[in-house]
């Protein structure tokens, strides 16, 4: 399967877009860009997901911390954080990965249709996805908390 990785700026742009104008909350590369994925959630984490299917199979998925979880919440409803609950949080961790993904589905080659995000919650949270033969992951941060977009290439004929 030939992999062909979104450069990571691009991934930073696209992100840095949405934080501006969605939740009007800046947003850059942390200190190192791209993440090893390989290193154990800490706790209190939500991962937002939306999958492509067509002709790129994978997924998108937004990494944060409970805490950005709440602010970006906050900032998109308006609202002191107080006022926030969890389904709010989730509400919006699903819009965030839901505007991420589509903006990748955009840019990617031939045709393809994007899912309904899915929003995991949890203390401890590993989340995996079955038939990934390649991870991309850019690390950012916005409010001084830093996360991961992670980009999944699917094997779009698994054995």
């Amino acid at each position: 399967m030939d992999i062909q990785p979104i450069a990571p700026d691009h991934v930073v742009e696209l992100v840095q877009a949405i934080f501006d104008n969605m939740l009007q909350m800046p947003c850059e590369p942390a200190d190192d860009q791209t993440t090893d994925d390989n290193t154990t959630p800490p706790n209190d984490r939500l991962v937002g997901c939306v999958q492509i299917q067509g002709d790129w199979a994978g997924a998108v998925e937004i990494n944060t911390p409970m805490d950005l979880g709440r602010k970006a919440a906050a900032a998109m409803l308006m609202v002191d954080e107080a006022d926030v609950s969890m389904e709010d949080i989730q509400d919006t961790i699903a819009e965030i990965s839901n505007m991420v993904g589509g903006s990748i589905k955009a840019i990617l080659p031939g045709q393809s249709t994007l899912s309904l995000p899915s929003v995991a919650s949890g203390t401890g949270l590993d989340f995996k996805l079955a038939h990934v033969v390649h991870t991309q992951s850019v690390a950012l941060q916005s409010q001084g908390t830093d996360f991961s977009v992670n980009i999944r290439h699917l094997d779009p004929q698994p054995q």
